[in-house]
């Protein structure tokens, strides 16, 4: 017996361990609810329950789908593996939701360069990248448009609404590092943006922000009142800053 317990908990390390390395898809399904059936039981063999489940019920999905009480009814199952099971598609459904509608919305400017800032980490050259959102400010692509050297980045006016294009949204955020550590706009920057705002409302696609990197600052020209709009209605530019 003793010989038994220590091959089986042996299994279960390895087991963790390749969820670990290789998450959950590197498991068949019995093996997913044998791992999973350790959380509500710390000595037993899990192995033999999880064929049974499958057995019973056909498939993964037709075991989490099953009632409790129908849960129960596969020897080895009690209440609260039964439960544990059952409210795993309602922990998905709730995770799911909440991470849509609150931690994924990058609603605010300071939401926007958290997430951007890293992916300028350590960058040694001028980088252009597009982000597209969806209608509740959630991330439905990332393009990086052109890499240039320590000091300037040259950019296409036609690449950036190519790419707003493909990202298929209606509202997009152009973002640019600075690797001088400095995050001021240049002249060349504030001419490049007005061109890409007037391009992108062409095709009625709205240039929420355009955000420049720069090591622990930022300078977003939204914020600052240096960001044109378009009014798609009349095809004129509105500028809060006046002409210069």
């Amino acid at each position: 017996m003793a010989g038994q317990n220590i091959s089986h908990e042996g299994h279960r390390q390895r087991m963790r361990t390749r969820v670990e390395q290789y998450g959950l898809e590197s498991l068949a399904p019995h093996e997913v609810l044998e791992y999973l059936l350790y959380i509500t039981n710390a000595r037993r063999d899990t192995n033999g329950i999880a064929h049974a489940l499958l057995e019973r019920f056909g498939s993964f999905t037709g075991v989490l789908e099953a009632s409790e009480e129908e849960l129960c009814s596969v020897a080895g199952i009690g209440p609260a593996s039964a439960r544990m099971l059952h409210l795993l598609p309602e922990v998905s459904r709730y995770y799911e939701h909440d991470r849509t509608s609150a931690e994924g919305a990058l609603t605010t400017t300071e939401r926007l360069v958290t997430y951007l800032k890293p992916r300028f980490a350590g960058a040694r050259q001028e980088r252009v990248l597009l982000l597209s959102l969806d209608s509740r400010s959630r991330v439905k692509g990332v393009c990086w448009l052109k890499e240039g050297n320590s000091r300037m980045v040259g950019l296409e006016v036609k690449d950036v609404v190519s790419a707003a294009l493909r990202g298929g949204t209606e509202s997009v955020v152009l973002c640019h590092n600075h690797p001088n550590g400095v995050p001021l706009p240049s002249r060349e920057d504030l001419a490049a943006t007005e061109n890409i705002v007037r391009a992108l409302g062409l095709v009625k696609i709205r240039l929420r922000d355009h955000i420049i990197i720069a090591e622990n600052e930022y300078f977003s020209m939204r914020e600052s009142n240096r960001l044109p709009f378009y009014d798609f209605e009349t095809g004129t530019m509105l500028r809060p800053y006046g002409r210069e």
